[in-house]
């Protein structure tokens, strides 16, 4: 499973230094360059009040300062720090090109992503449904017309950018890179949903939730080592890439929920954490996306 992905790898050159210094440089690229990108936005915000550099970095773990629409932009301009380190590290250290994180075809197969988006979609939206139909105190109304529609082309053009970056390094570039260790794919799986995890722990539902801490945190491992999942199962990710977005987008535009870290103008905004049911919702979907997506044949079985 997945040794056709798995072994873009042994493309350029591959040493083992070069992949310890590759992920150093992507994550002080994305974590300290991306920071500096982001900070006029912030500025501009009101997010940050002084000049000075760290107060940038400080002001990241609190997401409800500032005005929203600059918050959005200003968190979301840090993955173009992302992408820059992606594009370096793989052109220059390891020499291949950047198509090798996402497919061993010729090229990206456009299809593969919108049925992965369309797919994820449609779960999520039910799964949400579900949620409002059980509690349907949770489904409070907070649609702005003026302010869903100044939104909405930066969230068309960010989100699949955020996304695609968060793919690329945690589906492509690390299992890729794991991937040179072990080829079990549950392994591969469980150590992805681990480094996808770790992260979105400093997400501020988390800091301002901390009885759910551990429940959320099976909550992002679960999304990270299904995507890890599908991408082997498929030998490619652009599933991965459109379940993602359809996932991220469905939160921007229609559900939203209290202590994002990305705070929109949706439609709805679920003012009650259940990490619980967050959990047992995934599972549904994870499972639901795997059969439509793979028993139902959208796809021929994939070569290895």
């Amino acid at each position: 499973m997945g040794q056709l992905f798995l072994n873009l790898s042994a493309q350029g050159k591959n040493g083992a230094l070069r992949w310890i210094l590759g992920s150093a440089l992507i994550l002080f690229c994305w974590q300290i360059l991306g920071s500096f990108l982001g900070l006029p936005f912030l500025f501009w915000a009101g997010y940050v009040t002084t000049n000075d550099p760290m107060d940038a970095l400080v002001a990241m773990t609190d997401f409800a300062r500032g005005d929203a629409f600059w918050n959005y932009i200003g968190l979301n301009v840090t993955f173009f720090g992302l992408w820059l380190g992606l594009w370096l590290v793989i052109r220059f250290l390891h020499q291949r090109g950047m198509r090798t994180l996402v497919t061993p075809a010729p090229k990206i197969n456009w299809m593969r992503l919108w049925v992965g988006f369309g797919v994820w979609l449609g779960l999520v939206a039910l799964a949400q449904l579900v949620e409002f139909i059980i509690y349907p105190a949770r489904a409070v109304w907070t649609f702005d017309a003026a302010r869903w529609f100044l939104f909405l082309p930066f969230i068309l053009i960010l989100t699949p950018l955020q996304t695609s970056a968060e793919e690329l390094l945690f589906r492509g570039y690390w299992l890729q890179g794991i991937g040179r260790l072990t080829k079990n794919f549950i392994v591969l799986c469980l150590i992805n949903g681990i480094l996808f995890g770790l992260p979105h722990m400093f997400n501020p539902e988390v800091l301002k939730h901390p009885d759910s801490a551990a429940l959320l945190f099976l909550n992002y491992f679960l999304v990270g080592a299904a995507l890890a999942f599908f991408t082997l199962r498929d030998n490619r990710l652009e599933l991965a890439l459109g379940a993602h977005w359809a996932n991220n987008l469905f939160s921007a535009l229609f559900v939203n929920y209290t202590d994002s870290p990305l705070t929109t103008p949706a439609l709805f905004t679920n003012p009650t954490l259940d990490a619980t049911f967050g959990l047992i919702a995934l599972l549904c979907i994870v499972t639901a996306f795997y059969f439509i997506v793979f028993r139902a044949r959208i796809f021929p079985a994939p070569r290895e």
